[in-house]
Order: structure tokens, then sequence, then C-alpha cells
């Protein structure tokens, strides 16, 4: 399996490859696509699966930044992937049910990381393919995980994926005009946040990501989705958190569910979830 973090171009281009299945996740940006006829887009938590053989045709408009995954055909079909791709619809344009987009999180930040590794261990490596302890100290420093075998082989992005294609269905009438009205600018802060939820994210960021200025972030949030980007924010926090808790098949302990959408405090989250779901967060567990 290979692997790779590509940015696209605005102009159209196309290709197809005969001996991989594609499978494109969203880091920054949209990009669309066109499979075979079938018009669609990559974004937050909708990826796309473009089989062996198929001509594909994309664009990408202003920042973007995707993970590109060629699965031999063979790789999968043994591991599962096909099989799970089928069940999720066939569909080329798949979406992440919100209580597991966690996993992409995962497989963006894992092979982020190994690649860091990869460049330390390039520049200075003592021979013998390990690394020297001044370049350790800089990985700790980073908060990157050293334990290279977590890494070694396809077995962590498979398991990862069988997760993801597992827990995802047809992209139904999310094609790239889903979310018409929103300018692009706005759409991509919205993948970039879907994708950010455990991670603090303040208004400098996303007015970065979005390329505006503050008050002009602020000026779009209230014109196109009526209320501010924080509340925003706190918003989708809530409702990620409420599908996990909703999912019967989803066991993560309160605690990890509270980190995951952004909460360092169990009880800020807690009564968060209270506040705008009027009942506490076991309570809900409870019920699935």
């Amino acid at each position: 399996m290979q692997t790779s973090f590509r940015q696209y171009r605005s102009e159209a281009a196309s290709h197809s490859h005969d001996d991989s299945h594609q499978i494109i996740i969203a880091d920054l940006g949209m990009l669309e696509l066109e499979i075979e006829g079938r018009g669609g887009c990559v974004s937050g938590r909708r990826l796309a699966f473009v089989p062996a053989g198929d001509t594909h045709a994309y664009r990408a408009v202003g920042m973007n930044r995707f993970l590109v995954l060629d699965v031999d055909t063979d790789v999968a079909s043994q591991t599962g992937l096909e099989r799970l791709w089928h069940q999720a619809g066939a569909s080329p344009y798949l979406e992440v049910g919100a209580a597991y987009a966690g996993h992409l999180t995962s497989l963006l930040l894992g092979l982020e990381q190994r690649r860091a590794i990869s460049r330390i261990q390039r520049i200075s490596p003592d021979g013998q393919g390990n690394l020297q302890s001044e370049n350790l100290s800089l990985l700790h420093i980073a908060g990157i995980a050293t334990c290279e075998s977590a890494f070694a082989d396809n077995a962590f992005v498979c398991k990862t994926l069988r997760e993801v294609l597992g827990h995802s269905a047809t992209a139904q009438g999310r094609d790239a005009d889903a979310d018409q009205g929103i300018p692009m600018q706005l759409q991509r802060l919205l993948g970039w946040i879907e994708l950010r939820l455990s991670e603090p994210i303040g208004i400098p960021e996303m007015a970065m990501i979005a390329a505006q200025s503050e008050s002009a972030l602020f000026a779009a949030f209230h014109r196109y989705l009526g209320t501010t980007p924080m509340r925003w924010l706190g918003e989708q926090r809530l409702q990620r958190a409420y599908a996990m808790l909703n999912d019967p098949k989803n066991t993560v302990p309160l605690g990890d569910i509270a980190r995951e959408v952004g909460f360092t405090d169990q009880s800020a989250f807690s009564r968060a979830f209270s506040r705008r779901f009027g009942h506490a967060p076991i309570v809900l567990r409870r019920r699935t």
C-alpha cells in the first residue's frame, strides 16, 4: 500500500490506475471529482473510494491537502476492505458516521507522525536504521510517539480503514453543490474543523484556514450559518458526542468521548451536554 499527502491544482486533470484502488481522505479543503461520470467531492467526513480501472477527473480550489491511499487490489481483497466498501453501498463517495470521524483523524495524524519520524531518520541515522538520542528528544518534544513498530507495515492503515469503511454509508445528496450558497472558503474551514474537534481551535486559526480577516470570518458565519464561529464549534462538538453516545456499538469511555470532542474536563463536558440536550450524557448511554 502506498500512502501520500497531496495538494491538487485548480486545473482539471484525469487519469486511471488499473492495479490498485484509491482512497482519498480530506485533510484540508475540497476536491471535486468525477468518477466514471459520477460527480461528487471529498471534504470533511466525505471520502472517495476510486475502484481500480475507473477513469476519474479531479480539481481543487484554494488551499488543500489530501491523504491518498493506493491500495493494491489483492491487499484490498485479502484485508476485507473491498467487502466493507460494498457493504457501505459500493458508491465512489462515502460519508463516515459522525461517531467514527475520529478514526479519520487518527489515520491522518498517525501517518503524519510516521513521515516526521522518517524525515528525522534521514537527517541523522546512526547507521543501524535507528534514531539517535538527540532525535528521540526532538520527537518527544514534538509530542510524537517513537514506537515506530505501530507503523512498520500496513496493519495500522488497514485496521483504521476497516473501522472507517465499516461505519460509512453512501454520501446521499452530498455532491459538490451540497452546501450551495456557502462560499468555498467557509466550506473549506467547516471541513477542516470537522476533523479536528478534539483539538483546541481558536478564531485566529479559523481565520487563517478561511483566508479571511477575523471580522470577515464573523460576518460570514453570521450570514451563512446564523451564529458565531465559537458557538458553531461548540455545537459540532456536542453533536459529535451525542452521536458517539447514541451508537450502541461505540463503547468508548465517557472521559475519552469528552476529550475526543475537545473537552479537557469531563465535568465541564457533562454540564455543557446537559444544557444542550436536557440530560446528562450518562443517561443517553444507559438508553442505548
